[in-house]
């Protein structure tokens, strides 16, 4: 599959691969390039991939509250959660961002790309209350532009005086250049920035001018690089369905207050019995880079195991996220094993650089 903006990619020289069936770029200039332009001025990401599903109807509320991790009544219009779909276990389907879009009555879910039909099936085999759902990807594209200057060279785009936006909230703009936006103050990459869904047809001549006013066209491996020095996790290397957002660190986004939701007596019975693995950081103190599957050691026995791992741009050294039992505490020096070779780290909970939303 490709998205609306393949071409271009083509015309910029995009090195494009296979990303769970789509053709995207994975890099222009290169990754360690494009990094730092996101970091320090503004990277442009083609994430229309991603999936879009809209939930519609009185019924809205009460269908999503009951599925998902978030309190869904009290989302005020306008704002942006991140929260989980799970199964009976407990384990992540997928984690999402909810767009409360008409309070009561409309809300969207940007789910990943690889989980869009079995989050979308999961969602109707689910529908006791009858919301009305409408799997809404192919009308929808999606781009990410990122990094401080992000704001900046949007504002110009659409002649926009002041920009009054906080994180994790959104506005809908009707632009005569451009069509209508949704304009989310969200993100990936742990440098500010916004993300922007609109209609396919007017992608191209958006890209092109947040191009000409300086965003860096950057493709996956930077996102990777930028996402993994800030600690976020990525759905099938970091998280997935055998893994709770507990053992993922990522007990914030779970409303255990809440009467009841789908995985809720499962994550319960997890709490009671105790956690034995977390979701943390490591940081090389030797050459090596770490990758998905490393096992991690103490004193010869394997304590864990890389889920996520690159060289870090900004640090110029190997980082990676891992599950470690919860007998290895942080600052405790360990052992990655790199192709045979066993290399020193350091655990440290992420970020591992100073960010933004």
């Amino acid at each position: 599959m490709k998205t609306p903006l393949y071409a271009e990619h083509q015309k910029l020289k995009a090195r494009i691969v296979d990303f769970h069936g789509w053709d995207m770029p994975v890099w222009y200039s290169g990754i360690k390039q494009e990094h730092l332009a996101t970091r320090s001025g503004a990277g442009l990401f083609d994430v229309s991939h991603m999936g879009e599903i809209r939930v519609q109807g009185k019924e809205s509320v009460p269908f999503l509250d009951r599925i998902l991790t978030r309190s869904i009544p009290d989302i005020q219009q306008g704002k942006v959660r991140y929260g989980f779909a799970l199964n009976e276990t407990g384990g992540i389907i997928d984690d999402l961002t909810i767009y409360c879009v008409r309070s009561g009555v409309e809300y969207l879910l940007c789910v990943n790309a690889s989980n869009t039909a079995e989050v979308f099936s999961w969602m109707e085999q689910h529908n006791r209350e009858g919301a009305e759902l409408s799997d809404i990807s192919s009308e929808t594209a999606l781009l990410a532009l990122q990094g401080p200057q992000a704001d900046t060279i949007l504002s110009r785009v659409l002649e926009i005086d002041k920009w009054d936006h906080h994180p994790f909230t959104f506005t809908r703009y009707d632009s005569r250049a451009f069509g209508k936006l949704m304009v989310s103050q969200t993100g990936y990459t742990g440098a500010g920035g916004i993300e922007i869904f609109m209609d396919p047809h007017s992608v191209v001549p958006l890209w092109n001018a947040l191009i000409s006013l300086g965003a860096a066209p950057c493709g996956l491996g930077a996102r990777d690089t930028l996402r993994l020095e800030m600690g976020y996790p990525l759905h099938g290397n970091d998280i997935d369905s055998t893994i709770t957002p507990f053992e993922a660190g990522l007990g914030f986004a779970v409303d255990m207050k809440k009467a009841d939701f789908l995985g809720k007596n499962a994550l319960e019975t997890v709490l009671s019995g105790g956690l034995t693995r977390r979701l943390t950081g490591l940081e090389m103190l030797e050459k090596g880079v770490p990758r998905h599957g490393c096992p991690c050691l103490k004193d010869d026995q394997q304590v864990g195991y890389v889920s996520s791992g690159s060289i870090s741009p900004i640090l110029d050294i190997g980082i990676a996220l891992c599950y470690l039992e919860n007998s290895v505490r942080e600052g405790e020096e360990i052992t990655v094993s790199i192709r045979e070779r066993r290399c020193r780290a350091r655990v440290k909970t992420p970020p591992f650089v100073a960010g933004t939303v």
